[in-house]
């Protein structure tokens, strides 16, 4: 299959990932694949099928063989971190979480995805301090002023919860 057939292909399964036609992702990634094992953003799409149905192991495994191809690709590492979460391996995803803020201080989802794995912990100061490095390198994003607001309720701040989520909303 040629470069531009193949890009076709792969952006007709990224439409279908965002119809949210996971198992047609999953059986058309695969076939793709197959014919292209080097294509990296293969194994993330279908990781990330796997991961939106529910299907956490399988989408461990997708990401990890991704992350053969290419040991340093933010985008698997922290997909695999959040099946690590999903799957209740908090250390583990909080090591991957980590190795990726240690390996670029501004993949700001790293943040996040930490910081939300220690508001489920019930560590919200922690939880809080990754926000706000969040925040530093995305101002304004509403997905982290949301996370804030959460944490700063679980704290019982409710007044800086309420102003975060103005500045959210």
């Amino acid at each position: 299959m040629n470069n531009k057939n193949l890009s076709k292909q792969i952006q007709i399964l990224l439409n279908q990932f965002n119809a949210q036609n996971y198992e047609n992702v999953i059986s058309k990634g695969n076939t793709l694949l197959k014919k292209n094992p080097e294509y990296v953003i293969l194994y993330n799409l279908i990781g990330s099928a796997f991961q939106n149905k529910g299907e956490y192991i399988k989408a461990k495994q997708k990401f990890k063989d991704g992350l053969k191809l290419d040991p340093t690709n933010f985008a698997l590492m922290n997909n695999l971190g959040l099946s690590y979460k999903n799957l209740l391996e908090y250390d583990l995803a909080e090591e991957i979480f980590l190795k990726i803020i240690n390996l670029n201080i501004k993949y700001v989802n790293a943040y996040i995805n930490l910081g939300n794995l220690k508001r489920d912990l019930n560590k919200f100061n922690e939880a809080i301090a990754l926000y706000e490095k969040a925040e530093i390198i995305s101002k304004q994003n509403p997905v982290i002023l949301y996370s804030l607001a959460l944490a700063h309720q679980g704290i019982g701040n409710f007044k800086k919860s309420f102003e975060y989520s103005m500045e959210a909303l």
